[in-house]
């Protein structure tokens, strides 16, 4: 049978996730995915025996009642996960000095008063206006609240998450904190958003943070596939499917709707309701090219900035990560504080400057590889326009780039290189090859470039 209720174009978590919750609610989905695994970057890949997480580092609102939780559980997912709390939801390498983010939202408050005894009321008024935006977001999300009482409410309700909605983060701290010391390190975790303060939305930046402080950090057991095999399983158990290794080429329009969508193998099927969980490039690029106000839309797209990428450098090592000192779960190196000189650096390709992350997945989940073996993971905001399309120039640039990422490990980590037994570099351009997307975002590596 190749008619569906719901066909859904890309099985990353978006695409995953929507087809979960309709799968629940009682709709007959497909999901199509171009590759042969499920999760877009929220999968996991093997190398030598070492199992390394594409991207995921951190979750927030697992706990039960909480934001991420209760969109898990209407996919009737919670059920089939197990999420680890995190001690940290991060900690700095800050002017020498290494800082655990508390992950209490009030703890994290009184720290900061300690660290800006002069900012003391400005840290009270943000952290306020945090509060405000969580309790917003938390009565839009509310299930008990019926949508039109939502609509009624919303200005009342969601002051502050309509006052923050059109600033960016720098202008949203400097209502209350001047202080350019304080801005640089609260916002340190910008590099996971792709952009720095200056440039990157409030609401980007602020509404995963309530989900770190205010809900608390989670890892899931068994990475961030055994989150995407849980989608899979609850749309395949309410008579859904999942195909995977069979790209979406064309989406089927008749007279300005769309009723279908055709395979690169020729297969075609039809659906009520059509989704795309691919990027609004490709989908009014590549995927719909007859509808009249594809053109329109292909052009404003075209005027739009892309934003930046990342590399990750996956590392295997020999001995568990503690026999190094590496013993946090996530540590941001800043070398830069300027977070706007250090996008500059990292956009320009400057690996031996741009400040990087280390996730270390063998504290996450010691459950995920063998006791006496180390995985961790470094990462960096990157531009693909850093990588040439030349086979041969790009190989040689990985090798480069391997070495300078492996050189500065070692001067926090002496004698690390010495237990590296696999490493492998995804760059920009892997991002792009394995999802067809450009855009900022974790690294899917699942085959050498």
């Amino acid at each position: 049978m190749n008619h569906y209720d719901v066909l859904i174009i890309g099985a990353g978590i978006g695409g995953l996730t929507c087809g979960a919750r309709l799968a629940a609610m009682g709709y007959e989905v497909a999901v199509f995915d171009h590759h042969y695994l499920p999760g877009g970057y929220v999968t996991n890949f093997q190398r030598k025996g070492y199992t390394f997480d594409v991207a995921l580092h951190g979750v927030g609102g697992l706990g039960k009642g909480q934001s991420f939780h209760q969109i898990l559980e209407s996919c009737d997912v919670m059920n089939r996960i197990h999420p680890l709390p995190k001690q940290h939801p991060y900690s700095v390498l800050w002017e020498g000095e290494k800082i655990d983010i508390p992950q209490d939202v009030n703890a994290y408050r009184l720290f900061l008063h300690e660290r800006f005894p002069a900012e003391k009321e400005g840290v009270d008024r943000l952290f306020e206006g945090i509060r405000e935006l969580h309790a917003g977001l938390q009565f839009l999300s509310n299930p008990a609240v019926p949508g039109w009482k939502k609509g009624l409410l919303f200005l009342s309700k969601c002051r502050t998450l309509m006052k923050w909605s059109n600033l960016t983060t720098e202008q949203v701290i400097k209502q209350y904190v001047q202080s350019e010391e304080f801005m640089n390190f609260f916002t340190a975790l910008w590099g996971y958003y792709g952009l720095p303060p200056q440039k990157l939305s409030s609401l980007y930046f602020f509404i995963p943070w309530t989900g770190y402080h205010v809900e608390g950090t989670y890892y899931i057991q068994g990475g961030a596939q055994a989150l995407s095999n849980a989608l899979v399983a609850v749309i395949e158990e309410n008579r859904g499917k999942v195909y995977l290794k069979q790209e979406v080429t064309e989406i089927l329009v008749k007279q300005k709707e769309a009723y279908g969508i055709r395979t690169k193998k020729g297969l075609e099927f039809t659906g009520d309701w059509i989704v795309s969980n691919a990027s609004p490039a490709h989908t009014l690029g590549k995927l719909v090219n007859n509808h009249p106000q594809a053109e329109a839309y292909r052009k404003n797209l075209a005027a739009k900035e892309v934003g930046p990428s990342l590399s990750q450098l996956y590392i295997g090592l020999s001995c568990h990560p503690e026999e190094l000192g590496i013993t946090d779960e996530d540590i941001l190196f800043v070398e830069e504080k300027n977070h706007q000189m250090d996008y500059e650096n990292l956009i320009e390709g400057r690996y031996h400057m741009g400040n990087f992350s280390l996730t270390n997945y063998s504290k996450m989940d010691p459950t995920l590889n063998c006791s006496n073996r180390g995985v961790i993971a470094i990462t960096l905001i990157d531009s693909i326009e850093n990588w040439p399309e030349n086979k041969e120039a790009y190989q040689q640039k990985k090798k480069e780039v391997t070495e300078i990422l492996l050189e500065r490990l070692e001067t926090y980590y002496p004698g690390l290189k010495e237990k590296v037994e696999v490493i492998e570099l995804g760059t920009p351009r892997t991002m792009e090859r394995y999802t067809k997307k450009s855009a900022r975002g974790g690294i899917r590596i699942l085959a050498d470039d």
